[in-house]
């Protein structure tokens, strides 16, 4: 895809989480063959991922996986300074980037809930919106300008004459006629200058009170700026790039949190998120099935709500990457029907597999695919 790295830099960051207890394995399965199965299954996705970190040279790389409401099991590997003499633990933190974006939309649906937010306001409530959208229409961003992903589907530009509303652009649909998704960070990355036009609360004050607090998550930061991040910034594993294969350190971006992305945080926290948001305490009644169980229209998938949502293979699959170029990436997957979720974080790039601006393709990431292989197929 025709993205600048340099552009892109300014869109991804990380993310969120309450008390989890810290084992490998937290919670045992029920004895017999279905614990033998995910015992072995376990097993393989833990020597994949500790092959794939060796492969890609991942110098931090920490995972969780959920299931049933409860933490089945985390690892940490590897080490989070550039010296190799600090290992990785589940509580390391990261850039999430755009895994930002389903903890910004979860909030906003609670303050929408709490009637602090309507989703009909216009995104020219931000004073720069027009211009901005005029900017990337005119740019050679594809999913601003338009045109044609490598393998020739084609992405609609901006039209910056359509109003596009903030419930459209929670669903991303700020191109074309808005009839289906298209990828656009930099447009959802305006939201909270929407908002706050239109008279709105700042952004982190309203995720720190519908999301981190109701989950009990402290220590992460919502951006560099955030004074209330604790132990975030202390315990931020730092960046790296791969270039001809040298492991090269890198500049942690100063960028502050905004919807698209800036949040810092542990695999734990975000463990600790999804256990809040399917139990209840985050989303108002009626939207866990709205977001995560509603049928897809689109062979290709669809976003909603600061969420990919696909069909695959007669599963429900829902997620999100995150990419922080040459520095950190993410991988955030749920299947809501088995109850399973799956959050992955690195401080280098190797987790992002390049998707489509146009399409929910999960099952094309190497981690993604390796884990419905094992616990899904």
């Amino acid at each position: 895809m025709v993205l600048r790295k340099s552009i892109l830099a300014t869109l991804c960051l990380t993310l969120a989480s309450a008390p989890l207890a810290p084992a490998a394995v937290a919670q045992a399965r029920p004895a017999g063959a279905a614990a033998t199965d995910e015992s072995a299954a376990l097993a393989g996705f833990d020597q994949f991922l500790a092959g794939f970190r060796e492969e890609n040279g991942i110098p931090s790389l920490s995972v969780a996986i959920l299931r049933d409401g409860e933490l089945l099991w985390e690892k940490a590997y590897g080490w989070s300074d550039d010296e190799g003499e600090t290992a990785a633990t589940v509580d390391t933190t990261y850039s999430i980037a755009s895994v930002t974006k389903p903890i910004v939309a979860t909030a906003l649906i609670a303050e929408a809930a709490a009637n602090r937010l309507d989703f009909a306001t216009p995104m020219s409530a931000d004073p720069d919106w027009v211009e901005t959208c005029q900017w990337l229409a005119g740019s050679s961003i594809l999913f601003g300008s338009g045109g044609a992903e490598p393998d020739g589907t084609p992405v609609p530009a901006m039209d910056c004459s359509r109003p596009v509303s903030l419930r459209d652009m929670l669903n991303m649909r700020a191109n074309g006629s808005g009839g289906s998704f298209v990828y656009n960070p930099i447009g959802f990355a305006r939201i909270d200058r929407a908002i706050e036009g239109a008279g709105g609360r700042d952004l982190r004050q309203i995720v720190r009170e519908r999301v981190m607090d109701r989950a009990g998550i402290h220590d992460i930061a919502l951006g560099w700026r955030d004074p209330q991040s604790g132990s975030a910034l202390r315990l931020l594993a730092l960046p790296f790039m791969i270039e001809d294969g040298e492991r090269i350190r890198t500049a942690i971006s100063d960028d502050d949190f905004r919807a698209s992305a800036g949040i810092k945080a542990s695999v734990h926290q975000l463990a600790q998120f999804d256990l809040a948001l399917d139990d209840g305490r985050l989303l108002p009644d009626g939207w866990h099935q709205r977001i995560f169980q509603a049928p897809v229209a689109r062979e290709a998938g669809d976003y909603r709500w600061g969420w990919f949502v696909q069909d695959w293979r007669g599963h429900r699959l829902v997620w999100h990457s995150g990419w922080d170029p040459d520095r950190y990436s993410a991988l955030y997957l749920k299947l809501p029907d088995e109850r399973l979720t799956l959050l992955v974080l690195a401080n280098t790039e190797a987790v992002w597999w390049q998707n489509s601006l146009v399409r929910a393709e999960i099952e094309k990431s190497p981690i993604a695919a390796a884990f419905l292989a094992r616990f899904v197929d």
